[in-house]
């Protein structure tokens, strides 16, 4: 018997394969748990484009006020981010993970059960909030170091298809049922609520962490990312919250919308997942720099085509804008990994 046989055969080797196993179902477990949480989160962001048309109609709001509506989430939950991952930082909280996805689900889903547009924008921003509390840990969650691009990408890819079937939810609840039909968009953040806890358990510490490492080293690069990824975003966003508005007001029926705006999302799923290996490979940055060029040639084409191509360029605009994101959150992990 040889030494490498000898040593694979003793009790404490195969401890060792057996933890190193256990810790590797358990991680698997963890990053599906958390792919699911995201899918849940962010599915209630897109609930909200398809909502517009219909509240257009039954309070006559026009197009500025019911863009409002997805714009107090958004821009609620992006500041507020900020603020939740630096107190993260220093203290763990991982259980505003499970109660970011109940708050922002009852408060999207109480949409259809009000009548005051400024009890929409209240409800609106208490979904931001939400989605606050649960974005930046959850995220640090997801991290793997050795495939930062990859892990991050999978992770991100459950948001974007969380985000095509918010709005297929979404869309489909208000053709049965009307605007009380909202109510089915809490069912998935409560679920996701139940399966984060085991997460945040796991990863439970009564200490304060380690204090992080300063960011003036890499205040300037990070300040580009941050740049690029406002950008990218504000692009991306209006794209998601007037695309039904543009195609109704081109005399397409909430249906054809809707489906659109589920395509771009879908498409934009295999965008992150094609963005996460190639930024693996030939470089985050430069995987970034391709995607965003694409998607800076696809608008004026999209725009200026008839409104029969949408199902279309969209999708490619959809794919090219998404692509980019996860690459951009793992570049900024790569420069302060501990924050």
């Amino acid at each position: 018997m040889g030494l490498v046989d000898e040593f694979l055969s003793s009790s404490t080797s195969v401890n060792i394969k057996y933890g190193f196993q256990a810790f590797a179902a358990e991680l698997f477990r963890q990053t599906n748990r958390l792919f699911f949480a995201h899918f849940a989160n962010d599915s209630l962001y897109t609930s909200l484009p398809p909502l517009l048309p219909v509240l257009a109609a039954h309070y006559g709001l026009s197009t500025a006020a019911l863009g409002l509506i997805p714009a107090v989430y958004m821009m609620t939950a992006s500041f507020l981010q900020i603020i939740v991952g630096h107190f993260h930082d220093r203290k763990n909280l991982g259980l505003l993970v499970p109660l970011g996805l109940v708050m922002g689900g009852v408060a999207v889903a109480s949409i259809g059960f009000v009548g005051n547009y400024w009890l929409f924008l209240v409800l609106a921003f208490g979904g931001g909030v939400g989605s606050a509390l649960f974005h930046p840990i959850a995220t640090a969650l997801s991290s793997i170091a050795s495939k930062r691009s990859s892990s991050i990408s999978f992770f991100m890819t459950g948001g974007d298809l969380g985000l095509a079937a918010g709005s297929f939810i979404s869309t489909a609840a208000i053709a049965f049922f009307g605007l009380n039909g909202t109510a089915a968009l809490l069912f998935l953040p409560i679920a996701a609520a139940l399966v984060t806890i085991k997460v945040v358990k796991t990863h439970s510490n009564p200490q304060p962490l380690t204090k992080p490492e300063p960011l003036t080293n890499v205040v300037k690069l990070l300040s580009k990312i941050i740049s690029v990824s406002f950008l990218r975003a504000s692009a991306n966003l209006t794209i998601m919250t007037y695309l039904p508005l543009y195609l109704a007001s081109k005399g397409q029926s909430l249906t054809y919308s809707g489906g659109v705006l589920t395509t771009t999302i879908l498409a934009g799923a295999f965008g992150m997942i094609s963005a996460g290996f190639l930024g693996d490979r030939i470089g985050k940055i430069n995987t970034v720099k391709i995607f965003l060029i694409i998607a800076a040639v696809l608008i004026p084409v999209a725009v200026l085509s008839p409104v029969e191509f949408a199902w279309l360029t969209f999708p490619l605009i959809g794919f090219s804008l998404f692509a980019s994101h996860p690459v951009l959150v793992a570049v900024s992990h790569d420069l302060s990994p501990s924050r």
